[in-house]
């Protein structure tokens, strides 16, 4: 499901996950870390992009300049 005003790359699907915590890196860029269910380990989520900073292109870009993988991306929906 699309966020209003938020691109969304997902790296893990969130079911594995007993605690979330978002984290800002960048101006209208934020991280979203996940506590691993049974575990007490902290790793990366998703990347959500404002799209007042970011359009879904730059996004894109941004992710693969830094090498990231992602299972899935969505455009903001509004």
């Amino acid at each position: 499901m699309p966020y209003p005003n938020e691109h969304a790359a997902r790296i893990l699907s969130p079911g594995g996950f007993s605690e979330f915590r978002r984290k800002q890196i960048a101006p209208g860029l934020s991280l979203i870390l996940g506590k691993l269910k049974g575990s007490i380990r902290w790793v990366t989520q998703a990347y959500r992009f404002n799209k007042k900073n970011y359009t879904s292109e730059k996004a894109r870009k941004w992710l693969k300049d830094h090498n990231i993988n992602y299972k899935s991306f969505e455009v903001a929906s509004k």
